[in-house]
């Protein structure tokens, strides 16, 4: 398009469909100018003309060491920022009312619009409510969808041009500014679980709209209730609402989830009164398994003294005189505790009830994990053949605790007969490669975990019928492993555990494959070991009468140089 030096503008359409952002870029070139004032040259390239050019007022013709009417060009780019209103479901979530009691159920109306108002009909959402006390540790963005799906395009644009080897670069000031070229910059409350509704999949009705049930727990807190909608793969949204629960009369624990045996502390509970009127509470406590110095009253929180019962495995019920809570306000009922040795947990049970007429109470359980302060380790172990008399000294380490730990004899009548720590191992063990998970099934002799690993074999062949360790993509479609391939098909066959005919032809075709030839596999951290890698090949199809002695002639047979397990294949 032509440029006017009076107007240098254009209109650009923008399109819903540029959002968030795009890029504008503009290359100017001017021609040779001939039969024109200079004065106008300086007037349309620069704000303010400079004054030596001022005696200039006719066209220059070029000279042998300058050129002032030579063409010239500029290019710039711009980021325009588009939004993204028309991707944007309207996503409004309301609460039937504000506040609610303790163990009680929300009815939430979710309703979603499209850009153009009508009804989000048949769209899908996902709904989760959780504490906002949560919430404040770290923000969650996950939800934030739109952000997520429609993210801020960057300048992919590379643009290089001779033109500088012909022309001259033009400048135009100030006029230019914003400048381009960079491409932009009641009951006893012990349910406080902070999840508490987790909806991953509802279908919107023909009106976009949903009501669905939020069961609130015992948490005396605030509950953010957020609803994340798609529709199609372009429009999404999220809309949430605040709700809390509360009560008169509340107690708020401060005790620590987890302590060890031996550890004294501070076992805090918050008194609060949210009326408007003064109450008069007294407070009583109950707690499992812990020696506590207890306050005579809830009021004489500096002067503890020893109960005479508190050492008891169930600590009696203890309770204060008066607590005076003036409106709005709080108080706290603070015990030192002693965490005794041998329980695992302690469990606590905490009431509070207004005097008078009213009534107004509230109570509280509350579990603490038990960890020892030194866990019980082995400090010597002994493995022999029990073929005559034998007699071992034994002495009880010096620093070790009383009542703790002892002394473990078992007898086997062969090596494998008492395999409790392989057991035990492969109970506990967290990876989950289809090695280990097959070692597992396999190990533990568990017939669910091995239907398990069956069900997802297929996943984990290569397109040469391989086993990989992870299900293959579209990047790595040739990595499987031969070396896992021959361990799965012999370890199945020896055990006893079945590999679906499918798979199982599909995995001998891959290995006789690669021992032949046809296939190789090498890995990025490769070694002279192709020999024996093939041998162990061979050792699994000779399970399934699928080996050849024609086979042995792509082996460099060197016995000497081979590792046990190769020779053993071998033979």
């Amino acid at each position: 398009m032509q440029l006017n030096g009076q107007d240098p503008t254009f209109s650009l359409p923008v399109k819903a469909s540029y959002g968030p952002n795009v890029f504008v870029s503009v290359l100017a070139v001017r021609g040779r100018m001939r039969d024109v004032p200079w004065y106008s040259f300086f007037t349309w390239g620069w704000k303010e003309p400079l004054n030596w050019w001022s005696e200039f007022k006719e066209y220059q013709a070029p000279g042998a060491t300058v050129d002032l009417a030579k063409p010239a060009y500029k290019f710039g780019i711009a980021e325009i920022m588009v939004g993204t209103a028309a991707n944007q479901l309207a996503v409004t979530v309301k609460a039937d009312q504000p506040s609610y009691a303790i163990r009680t159920v929300a009815k939430v109306t979710i309703q979603a619009n499209l850009p153009n108002g009508k009804p989000a009909a048949r769209a899908e959402i996902a709904v989760a409510a959780v504490d906002e006390a949560l919430l404040e540790l770290e923000p969650n963005r996950s939800w934030d969808l739109l952000q997520a799906m429609l993210q801020r395009r960057s300048y992919g644009v590379e643009t290089s041009t001779a033109q500088m080897q012909v022309v001259g670069k033009r400048h135009y000031g100030r006029k230019a500014i914003p400048a381009g070229g960079g491409g932009g910059k009641s009951p006893t409350r012990e349910l406080f679980d902070t999840l508490l509704l987790w909806k991953p999949v509802i279908l919107l009705d023909a009106n976009g709209r949903a009501q669905i049930d939020v069961p609130l727990n015992d948490a005396l807190s605030s509950f953010k209730i957020v609803a994340v909608a798609q529709s199609g793969d372009s429009l999404f949204g999220t809309g949430s609402v605040s709700i809390r629960s509360t009560q008169d009369l509340q107690l708020i624990s401060g005790l620590p989830p987890l302590v060890r045996e031996g550890d004294n502390f501070s076992a805090m509970v918050t008194v609060r009164n949210t009326t408007t009127h003064a109450m008069q509470v007294n407070a009583t406590a109950q707690a499992s398994g812990a020696a506590v110095l207890l306050p005579t009253s809830a009021n004489a929180l500096t002067a503890p003294t020893r109960s005479a019962q508190a050492v008891l495995p169930i600590m009696p019920t203890l309770q204060g005189k008066e607590l005076s809570i003036p409106p709005g306000e709080s108080r706290e009922l603070v015990w030192q505790v002693t965490v005794p040795s041998g329980v695992k947990q302690l469990t606590w049970e905490i009431n509070a009830q207004e005097q008078g007429g009213a009534k107004v109470k509230d109570s509280i359980k509350f579990t603490q994990r038990v960890v020892p302060a030194v866990p019980v380790t082995v400090q010597q172990a002994t493995f022999f053949q029990l073929d005559k008399a034998f007699s071992l000294q034994v002495a009880q380490p010096a620093d070790a605790l009383p009542g703790r730990g002892g002394l473990a004899v078992a007898l086997s009548p062969s090596l494998a007969g008492n395999n409790e720590g392989l057991r035990r191992y492969f109970a506990e063990y967290p990876f989950s490669c289809l090695e280990q998970q097959a070692s597992r099934a396999i190990g533990l002799q568990d017939n669910a975990l091995w239907l398990k690993v069956l069900n997802g074999l297929p996943t984990y062949l290569d397109s040469d019928g391989l086993a990989y360790y992870y299900p293959p993509t579209e990047s790595n479609a040739r990595h499987g492993s031969d070396t896992l391939t021959a361990y799965l098909l012999a370890i199945t066959q020896e055990s006893g555990f079945a590999i679906s005919q499918p798979s199982r032809d599909k995995m001998l075709d891959g290995l006789t494959a690669f021992v032949e030839g046809k296939i190789t596999r090498d890995f990025w951290s490769p070694q002279k070991d192709l020999d024996v890698r093939k041998l162990a090949a061979l050792e699994a199809l000779s399970r399934y009468d699928r080996a050849r002695p024609s086979m042995l002639g792509a082996i460099q047979l060197s016995p000497n140089r081979w590792p046990t397990s190769a020779v053993l294949d071998w033979i």
